[in-house]
């Protein structure tokens, strides 16, 4: 009864039975507490001289405020916690820690003045259980060396990412089915002349490739590059072997994609685009490859932006700008909201698993034909998003993979 209707520990003690031995109160509460942890069947009401600041609810079983630690006597803000709108609520969560904290009118004012500085943690203070739930840090605290390699964005994703939380649901939804429509399977054309790629020989492709594990043990970054530009008809096969669309899969769901590598629930959101500085038979420019043609439309007046783009990928791969400049760069684009339709809470993380396949791919059939890969880093979005005219939340950059023909004493 005394859960039910919300209690503190001190009451929670004088629950217990009085004829047991001192000391055994604490420890059958701590077991009591303990055992509905694992069910997730706690949450924690924040009140300050009886006004209700928030209620604190764990994310994954077992968790629980510490209430071993010796208390600090100073707090900061950890600088994994991220306060934001959520469903009409305010609420303070943590990447450190499996737990949430849907905040009050009277709490989100008591705890704006705690976002900066240095705060005193007496016990039973809010600074004190907001230390207590993980939500700040102790002001003198060392990080371990393994901790502080870990940024805000990169644990923040890889905790909700994951099925690391027992909430909020993770995987394949269909959230948005009879909201909106997906978008379609098949990205609509840019307006401009398609510019049909030379046919590619499936038999001379067979015929003249290496044995996989060869390709495998050949496979390495080239950064030096020849200096006769990469040709239209190598272009061609490499966009063929490396994104083609194979086929289209009518479903009841949503329409889907076959490529010539694994994607995601076939959803393959992924786009390609070619940023020319110079190829034969091409001329400079941003052009997106259409697989299902076997095609590349250019967009007109990107010269300049194809030049930048491929400065980027310089810089990203430590060269100098000019003549240590790759031919030309591959920028693979997720059209995000068209996997996000299908899952939740791991759709970013799935596009860059689905860019990562991708780019594996492309090393692999570079290497086979004799030309020089490099995959960049980072990219800037900004410049393909200016390029195309693309809405950032419909479709942006996620990747870049540089191709040339290869140095003389690398070929």
């Amino acid at each position: 009864m005394a859960l039910r209707s919300g209690a503190t520990i001190e009451r929670l003690e004088t629950c217990c039975d009085r004829e047991k031995a001192p000391g055994e109160f604490a420890q059958e509460l701590r077991y009591y507490l303990e055992r509905f942890a694992r069910g997730r069947f706690l949450a924690w009401d924040i009140v300050d001289a009886g006004m209700r600041l928030g209620r604190a609810d764990a994310l994954a079983s077992r968790f629980q405020p510490n209430l071993d630690r010796q208390t600090p006597s100073a707090v900061v803000l950890g600088r994994f916690s991220l306060l934001r709108r959520d469903d009409g609520s305010t609420v303070l969560e943590t990447a450190a820690a499996p737990v949430r904290l849907v905040l009050s009118r009277n709490g989100l004012d008591r705890l704006t003045p705690l976002l900066e500085g240095e705060h005193p943690c007496s016990a039973g203070t809010l600074p004190h259980r907001l230390w207590q739930l993980g939500f700040f840090d102790a002001a003198t605290a060392e990080e371990s060396e393994a901790r502080r390699c870990w940024e805000f964005h990169d644990l923040l994703m890889h905790q909700r990412s994951r099925q690391n939380l027992d909430v909020p649901t993770i995987g394949g939804t269909y959230r948005f089915k009879g909201v909106f429509p997906s978008l379609p399977a098949r990205r609509p054309a840019f307006d401009g002349q398609a510019l049909a790629l030379p046919a590619v020989d499936r038999t001379a492709v067979a015929r003249n490739s290496a044995p996989l594990h060869e390709v495998q043990e050949r496979r390495k970054s080239l950064r030096k590059y020849a200096e006769q530009p990469v040709d239209l008809a190598s272009v061609s096969e490499f966009l063929w072997r490396t994104c083609r669309t194979v086929r289209e899969i009518e479903s009841n769901q949503q329409g889907l994609l076959t490529r010539p590598y694994p994607a995601g629930g076939s959803i393959n959101e992924l786009e390609f685009y070619v940023a020319v500085r110079r190829c034969g038979g091409l001329e400079p420019g941003v052009y997106h490859y259409d697989g299902h043609r076997h095609a590349v439309v250019g967009l007109p007046g990107t010269e300049p932006l194809a030049q930048k783009i491929v400065s980027r990928s310089t810089a990203a791969m430590g060269l100098v700008t000019g003549e240590e400049s790759p031919d030309i760069v591959i920028v693979v684009t997720s059209r995000f909201p068209r996997l996000a339709w299908k899952y939740e809470g791991m759709a970013y993380r799935a596009t860059l698993l689905n860019a990562g396949v991708v780019l594996g791919q492309m090393y692999l059939i570079a290497t086979d034909m004799g030309l020089a890969p490099c995959a960049n880093g980072t990219g800037d979005s900004r410049l393909l998003e200016e390029a195309a005219g693309l809405d950032p939340f419909a479709e942006t950059p996620i990747a870049e993979f540089a191709l040339s023909r290869p140095g003389q004493d690398l070929a």
